[in-house]
């Protein structure tokens, strides 16, 4: 077949895009077949349960419909998403997961379409090829609640091919669609929505056409604010108040986290991958240094890093990014458009295998980096398939106490629960998240995940021991501050008086959250909800505060105990 992608090759357009098309179908189904085996996690049941109680309707136009499922961002798309695969093949994963690997072959071959305007038809494969590779789209296979950054990237894609065929064309249906593409991708994930000023900048023909072309676009842009503004309590977004974003602490941080990008995209070989960037970056700018007439693609492609790189900063302090996931998944697909496009633009009858060979290596070396880091999410996303099948299978007649992975997103349990209650009108396990809730067992059996053998174990019989284990490390006299306060779905804190340990919030609806002693956050929480405020020392005792109900704009919690 590489044969046949050869430029001057006598296969057909048409032809090339078909044989494209099934190769990185195929590519992906084999890179990522494991998941069309996989269950419901993370955000998946609370999704489907907000898709099964509202209407589409509602969650574009009714604000308060829509911060039920999220205060932070505004993603009505992949809601319409999971409610059609509901509609098609009911609760069943693998359709799900089937639907989300198409999503992504999807995008790779708007890639390699994206390319072929530019580059030799070998290079725009070997770009796609790239992007499939990378532990982003790995991570994105493996988790249905992130289906909205495959889909955004295809619009987005499709935005931007239709924006440059009109140019060339003058064709407004192409026009058209590439506007409605973007208009449905701002609905997808707000890493989309600078795509306006991409365009506005692209060295396609001139700056006069460039303008009209791109008016409606910023039309669109503008009725996003105005919509975006009317729906969430804040227009920017994010989990964290947007007052912080200027300073100095913060701009440190979001400088140190963008910095290491490289080590997260491709592991211990990010020396290589960089060197090999900026050695085709630099060597491109030296051969078309004279070449005026020649678009300014360094420049644009410093653009396309800013609009990529700018909407991760709020993500930055919450929830954090600390992997190559979702939050990198629109950045890796940037990168391999560039090194395919420069590598393309560079390339001729000497050059070629060569540059050729360097994508082929970069695309091992992010396979590698990928392939174990993929393993662990996966390993992680079994122990949501199996609790999460239990759930589903067992009543309130057992006990459960969710894995360490499950704890901090207890809204899976919860989800499932509740989806589970509407469907069948069946109960579900008791859930035990903390020793001190072991009472709500009773003499239920008691269940656990056990991640040797991948399965739920009968834990029974260490009740007892544990119950015993928790009273002697309990100090429930030591002095312990709790400020607490929830107000437009906003939360505040300040836990003291220790500066070393951990504190968690504690909650049989919540979940077990590990917070830092101060901090602020968007967060969707249950009114009335339960919890504790629990410290752990470096010398392995802990205390709990007394008990606290979540008061969406109530007064706050000034509790102290000295």
């Amino acid at each position: 077949m590489c044969d046949e992608f050869q430029r001057g090759s006598t296969m057909s357009k048409p032809l090339q895009m078909l044989t494209a098309a099934a190769f990185l179908l195929l590519l992906t189904i084999l890179l990522n077949a494991g998941v069309l085996s996989a269950g419901w996690r993370w955000d998946d049941p609370s999704i489907l349960l907000h898709a099964h109680q509202f209407s589409i309707v509602q969650d574009v136009l009714d604000p308060a419909v829509w911060q039920q499922f999220s205060p932070a961002n505004l993603t009505p798309l992949l809601i319409l998403s999971l409610e059609v695969d509901l509609i098609l093949a009911g609760l069943s994963p693998w359709f799900f997961y089937l639907h989300q690997l198409l999503l992504l072959a999807a995008a790779a071959l708007m890639l390699f379409t994206l390319l072929r305007l530019w580059c030799d038809t070998r290079f725009a494969l070997a770009g796609a090829v790239l992007f499939l590779c990378g532990l982003p789209v790995m991570t994105v296979a493996e988790q249905l609640m992130t289906r909205h950054y495959a889909e955004g990237l295809v619009l987005t894609l499709l935005s931007i091919y239709g924006f440059v065929r009109y140019l060339r064309t003058n064709s407004i249906a192409v026009l058209l669609l590439a506007v409605l593409a973007y208009a449905l991708a701002v609905t997808a994930k707000e890493v989309y929505v600078p795509l306006p000023a991409l365009l506005l900048c692209l060295p396609e023909s001139g700056w006069r056409k460039r303008i009209r072309a791109s008016a409606p676009f910023f039309g669109v842009l503008l009725v996003y604010a105005l919509w975006r503004s009317w729906m969430l309590p804040s227009v920017t977004g994010g989990y964290v108040d947007s007052a912080s974003y200027f300073s100095a602490a913060f701009i440190q941080q979001v400088m140190a986290t963008f910095l290491s990008f490289p080590r997260l995209l491709s592991g211990a070989a990010w020396p290589l991958w960089v060197a090999l960037y900026l050695g085709l970056l630099g060597f491109y700018l030296w051969k078309k240094r004279t070449a005026t007439s020649q678009p300014v693609w360094p420049l644009f492609s410093l653009l396309v890093a800013a609009l990529v790189l700018l909407p991760l900063a709020p993500l930055v302090q919450a929830p954090g990014i600390a992997q190559a996931d979702r939050y990198l998944f629109a950045m890796w697909a940037a990168l391999s458009f560039s090194m395919a496009f420069f590598a393309g633009r560079l390339a001729d009858r000497r050059s070629s295998p060569w540059l050729l060979a360097g994508l082929g290596v970069l695309a091992v070396v992010s396979l590698m980096h990928a392939l174990p880091a993929r393993q662990a999410m996966a390993s992680v996303g079994q122990s949501f398939d199996v609790q999460g099948e239990f759930v589903w299978q067992n009543n309130d007649s057992v006990a459960y106490q969710p894995s360490a992975e499950v704890l901090p997103a207890l809204w899976f349990v919860s989800g499932l629960t509740e989806l589970k209650s509407r469907i069948s009108g069946e109960s579900s396990p008791v859930v035990v998240v903390d020793d001190i809730y072991l009472t709500l067992a009773g003499n239920k059996p008691l269940f656990a995940y056990d991640a040797q053998c991948q399965c739920m174990q009968d834990e029974s019989a260490s009740a007892d021991v544990r119950r015993q284990q928790l009273l002697a490390s309990l100090r429930p006299m030591a002095p312990l501050r709790v400020q607490f306060e929830y107000q437009q779905r906003t939360v505040s804190w300040q836990f003291g008086p220790y500066t070393d340990g951990s504190y968690q919030l504690v909650s049989g609806q919540i979940g077990v959250i590990p917070a830092p002693p101060v901090g602020q956050m968007r967060a969707l929480l249950a009114e009335g909800a339960e919890f504790y405020v629990r410290y752990q020392s470096p010398e392995g005792w802990q205390s709990y505060s007394d008990r606290f109900l979540i008061n969406h704009d109530g007064p706050a919690i000034d509790w102290v105990r000295e």
